[in-house]
């Protein structure tokens, strides 16, 4: 069970650290977010079986890698807070106080390591078979507290702050957050308090507690990354739509750019580093938009009166069909020098929202794409020559 459980977490750790990859160029919030995934996503790595074992054939008392990671990623989520709250704000050395705590806690675990006999042992058949020195305990006792005491402090911030926020997506994620920090500072006290009954000799079923406890730990850990996603969800799904209209505008938009390149807002270099989400992707879509309709005007200056009249007599009642024959009509009148036109025919005028824009726009895009608006150009361009 923990097996599959761990599986899980792992997948859904690593697919979060990769899907919010782009988040490292928007602002120190969304950096720290991702250093504590990306930290817990390796310390929850390093302790699988496989990779352990081939660990500690090349690292002594690898043993303690995973803690050095969990306290990274603790150290990250309480940067994080401390953002969010402008905790940073008020208490200009903050930042330094929690890194010089971090390094401290570190600094002990890595002394207590050393000065334990036989070193730290973490599972717990090696706890419940032999006596737990004095150093080992405190080397639990920095650990968990350090990590409980952080876990402690973000869940009271989500539970706080989700009584607060409307009802709906964001409510229910930050309460699953809240709900899944408490289980694993639930175990870090369960666990902390068993191996100091254990240590002042009070006999603990240890060994056969280690499971369900685990189990605790990992359950609150995916309630915790389903509550990240969860206020994530409703944005997900406008930035797949943004997407999808940006690659249904993309052969119309390509042909505005190469023929008017000034037209273009930001050059080709921005674009493929907003494309990994830097900007909203919403405002790339409304700068595209903008793209295409200044290239319509500079060639609406091409189109003949009576041009579309035209094309709706020679491809039928397609609006959007109509269109595009006018837009490959009035392409081809400006790639030959033609001289521009007083008084020719309107684009369609579509008003209303973006949405409208863009449904308008990215139907023109695919009917410009058919072989009718091309044959149209060259049929009327021809006929207009004799």
């Amino acid at each position: 069970m923990n097996g599959a459980l761990t599986g899980i977490v792992l997948t859904l750790l690593w697919g979060t650290v990769v899907a919010r990859l782009p988040t490292l160029w928007r602002d120190a919030q969304q950096r720290a977010v991702w250093a504590t995934l990306l930290s817990l996503s390796l310390a929850k790595t390093v302790a699988t079986s496989g990779v352990s074992e081939t660990i500690d054939e090349w690292v002594p008392q690898s043993q303690i890698i995973p803690h050095v990671l969990a306290v990274a990623s603790a150290f990250f989520l309480l940067r994080f807070v401390s953002l969010i709250t402008d905790y940073d704000t008020k208490h200009r050395h903050a930042a330094h106080y929690q890194l010089l705590v971090a390094a401290s806690v570190l600094a002990g675990l890595m002394i207590l390591t050393i000065v334990t006999p036989g070193g730290i042992r973490t599972t717990a058949a090696e706890v419940a078979s032999t006596a737990i020195p004095p150093t080992a305990a405190a080397y639990w006792v920095v650990l968990n507290g350090y990590l409980g005491t952080v876990l402690a402090i973000t869940t009271a911030l989500f539970w706080r702050t989700g009584r607060s926020a409307p009802a709906g997506p964001l409510r229910n994620g930050l309460r699953a957050m809240a709900t899944g920090t408490s289980l694993v500072v639930l175990y870090a006290v369960l666990k902390t308090a068993a191996i100091l009954a254990h240590a002042f000799g009070v006999a603990m079923p240890v060994e056969r507690a280690e499971p369900a406890a685990n189990a605790l730990r990992t359950i609150g850990i995916i309630i915790c990354l389903v509550g990240v996603s969860v206020p994530a969800s409703g944005k997900l799904r406008s930035v797949v739509y943004a997407y999808r209209s940006l690659w249904a505008l993309r052969p119309l938009w390509g042909v505005m750019r190469r023929t008017f390149p000034d037209v273009i807002l930001f050059p080709r270099r921005r674009a493929l580093v907003e494309l990994a989400g830097v900007d909203e992707v919403q405002l790339r879509l409304y700068r595209r938009v903008i793209e295409i309709r200044d290239g319509m005007l500079t060639l609406r200056d091409y189109l003949p009166a009576g041009a579309l009249a035209e094309a709706r007599e020679y491809v039928g009642d397609d609006p959007a069909l109509v269109e595009a024959c006018g837009i490959a009509l009035a392409l081809r009148r400006h790639r030959c020098g033609a001289a521009p036109t007083e008084n020719g025919d309107r684009w369609a005028d579509i008003g209303g929202e973006l949405a409208d824009e863009v449904a308008w726009l990215s139907a023109v895009s695919a009917a410009f794409r058919r072989d009718e608006p091309a044959a149209f150009a060259a049929r009327r361009t021809e006929t207009a020559a004799l």
